[in-house]
C-alpha cells in the first residue's frame, strides 16, 4: 500500500486529484497495474496528484490515513481504478465519504467477465459468493460515481453504465522504437496456459514454417503452465519478462501477434499489450475482435484475422515475406503511438476535464 504526493503543494487546495487504485503496484507485471501507473504518471504531469493504492485491506488503511492527514483539503476530485473482483466495504465507505465532502468521484469500470458465465463458469461455492458480491458492489459503485469511465462502448453497454466516458488504454511514446527486428521471428505476449490462444498461435506458426522453415516463435509470459510448456516444439522459446525488460524481449520480433480467442467477452476488451506493440513500432497481427479491429484500422499498423491457425498464419506470412510491408506497418504503429490523442497524457486530460478540474503545470 502507499500514500503519495506526486507534485508539490503550490497548486493550492482542491485543485489536485486523488488517484485511488485497487491494486498493489509493486509487481507491475499485470495490465491493471501498468494502467494505474501510467495514468498516475500522466496525471501528475498535469496537476497536483496524490494516490492511494494497495491490495485489499492495505489500501483501506492507507485511505483513512490519507484523510487523517488532511488529504481531502488538497484535492478537488477522486479518480478510481477498480479491480476485476469485488471492492471492499472500506472502499465503498471511503468513496461515499468523498462524495459527502462534495468531491466528484470518477470511477473506471475495468471488467465484466462475471457477466459471461458460459465462458467463465462458476464451479465452487466460494465463486458463487464472490460473484454475487461483485454484482452487488458494482451496482453500489455505479451509484457513487459522478462520472463513469469504461475502456470500450461494449463494456459500458453490458454493465449498464449511463453516459459513460470512454477511457481506453493509452500509448507510451517514451518506449523505444524497436522497428522490424529479425526476418523470421514471431513474438507474442501470451500466457502459457489453456484457453489463451497459445495453442492456435503455435499451430499457426507451424503452418508458416511449411513455407519458411527458419521461422521461430518467442513467447513472452508472466505465468507458465510447466506441463504445457514441456510439450511445445523446439522452435518455440518461452521467456519471462516484466515491463522493464519487455523491450529486450520483443526486440527480435519481425511481427507481434495478439492471438485472443474471439468471444462475446474478448470483443469488449482493449488489450494494454496491443498499445505497447504500437509504441514499440512493431507490425501487428491480431485476431479480429471488435475493439482490436478498430485500433488496427485506425493505426494502419497491421492486420486482423480469424482466430484460427490458418487465419493467423495468413496474417503472419506476408509480413515475414515482405520487408517493405513490415516497415510500412511498423512506421504506422509508431506514428499512431506518438499522436497526441492516443497517449496516456490524452487519457489524463479526459479525466481532468470530465471531473471539472482546472489543469495546472506540475513541477
Amino acid at each position: 500500500m502507499s500514500v503519495d504526493s506526486l507534485s508539490d503543494k503550490r497548486h493550492g487546495p482542491r485543485r489536485g486529484i486523488l488517484l485511488y487504485g485497487m491494486y498493489d503496484l509493486r509487481g507491475m507485471d499485470r495490465a491493471p497495474e501498468v494502467r494505474i501507473a501510467m495514468m498516475a504518471d500522466a496525471l501528475s504531469h498535469r496537476v497536483h496528484m496524490e494516490r492511494v493504492v494497495g491490495g485489499r485491506l492495505g489500501r483501506t488503511v492507507a485511505a483513512f490515513r490519507w484523510l487523517a492527514s488532511g488529504g481531502a483539503r488538497r484535492v478537488g476530485a477522486v479518480y478510481v481504478e477498480t479491480p476485476t473482483s469485488a471492492v471492499l466495504p472500506g472502499d465503498l465507505a471511503f468513496l461515499t465519504l468523498m462524495r459527502l465532502l462534495r468531491r466528484p468521484v470518477g470511477i473506471y469500470f475495468r471488467d465484466a467477465y462475471q457477466l459471461f458465465r458460459d465462458l467463465h463458469p462458476r464451479q465452487h461455492r466460494r465463486q458463487l459468493i464472490v460473484d454475487w458480491v461483485w454484482r452487488f458492489t458494482t451496482r453500489l459503485l455505479k451509484g457513487i460515481a459522478t462520472v463513469r469511465y469504461a475502456p470500450s462502448s461494449g463494456l459500458a453497454r453490458v454493465l449498464g453504465l449511463r453516459d459513460a466516458v470512454m477511457l481506453p488504454p493509452g500509448t507510451d511514446p517514451s518506449l523505444p522504437n524497436l522497428g522490424i527486428g529479425e526476418p523470421d521471428v514471431v513474438v507474442a505476449i501470451v500466457q502459457v496456459a489453456p484457453r489463451t490462444g497459445l495453442d492456435t498461435l503455435v499451430a499457426a506458426v507451424a503452418l508458416v514454417r511449411a513455407s519458411r522453415p527458419s521461422v521461430r516463435l518467442r513467447i513472452v509470459a508472466r505465468s507458465v503452465d510447466s506441463e504445457l510448456a514441456a510439450v511445445l516444439p523446439d522452435w518455440v522459446e518461452v521467456i519471462s519478462a516484466g515491463r522493464d525488460s519487455l523491450a529486450d524481449a520483443l526486440r527480435p520480433g519481425r511481427v507481434c501477434v495478439l492471438p485472443l480467442p474471439i468471444t462475446a467477452y474478448t470483443d469488449l476488451a482493449v488489450a494494454v499489450r496491443l498499445l505497447d506493440f504500437l509504441a514499440f513500432g512493431k507490425p501487428i497481427v491480431a485476431t479480429d475482435t471488435i475493439e482490436t479491429r478498430a485500433l488496427i484500422e485506425a493505426s494502419g499498423a497491421g492486420t486482423v484475422t480469424p482466430d484460427t491457425a490458418a487465419g493467423l498464419a495468413g496474417g503472419i506470412l506476408p509480413i515475414l515475406a515482405d520487408e517493405r510491408l513490415a516497415r510500412h506497418f511498423a512506421d504506422n504503429a509508431r506514428q499512431y503511438a506518438c499522436s497526441p490523442d492516443a497517449t496516456w497524457d490524452a487519457r489524463a486530460a479526459t479525466v481532468l476535464a470530465t471531473l471539472g478540474l482546472d489543469e495546472g503545470a506540475a513541477s
